[in-house]
C-alpha cells in the first residue's frame, strides 16, 4: 500500500488538488488504498470508490464467483481494502469492460486489458453521473498484450 503514496501525491499535484472521485478495481485493495493515502498526504479529499467484477460480486453481495477479468475480485476480502474509507463499491459487468477495452484501442490507440476496461466503464460512468466541471481518476493497469489470446480481442 505504501509503495502507491508516490501516485496519489502525483496525481495531486498534477490536478492541482481537484479532483472529484479516485475509481478503481481492487485485487488486494493495495493500489486504490495507497493512491487515497498519497491523496490525503497531499490535502485532497476525494469519493473514493472500489470495482469488482459484477460475475464475482463478493464486496457487493457478499458471494464471489468465476469470472475472466485477471487482477481484481480476487474472492476473498482484499487484505489492504479498507471499507470505512469507502464512498462506495460498485459492480460492473466484465462484458462491459471487454467492449470498452476494444472501443479504447479503437478509438483512441489505448491498447489495455479487462481490469483497464472495467476501471474506465465506471469512470465514465461517473463522469457522466456527476456531470461536467467534475474530476474522475482511474488507473491504466497494464496492456492487452497478454490478452491477445483471450476473451478480449
Amino acid at each position: 500500500r505504501k509503495g502507491y503514496e508516490p501516485m496519489g501525491l502525483e496525481i495531486a499535484h498534477d490536478l492541482s488538488g481537484h479532483l472529484d472521485v479516485l475509481v478503481a478495481g481492487v485485487g488486494t485493495g493495495a493500489a486504490l488504498m495507497g493512491t487515497m493515502d498519497g491523496l490525503k498526504k497531499a490535502g485532497v479529499s476525494a469519493n473514493i470508490i472500489a470495482l469488482e467484477p459484477l460475475q464475482s460480486p463478493l464486496l457487493t453481495r457478499g458471494k464471489g464467483g468465476p469470472h475472466k477479468v485477471e487482477g481484481i475480485g480476487v474472492g476473498f476480502e482484499p487484505p489492504f481494502l479498507d471499507r470505512a474509507q469507502l464512498s462506495e463499491i460498485r459492480a460492473i459487468d466484465q462484458g462491459d469492460a471487454f467492449v470498452m477495452c476494444r472501443r479504447l484501442a479503437r478509438e483512441v490507440g489505448i491498447f489495455c486489458g479487462a481490469s483497464t476496461g472495467l476501471n474506465v466503464v465506471a469512470a465514465i460512468a461517473l463522469a457522466e453521473e456527476l456531470g461536467s466541471g467534475h474530476r474522475v481518476v482511474t488507473f491504466g493497469c497494464d496492456n492487452g498484450t497478454k490478452y491477445l489470446g483471450g476473451d478480449i480481442y
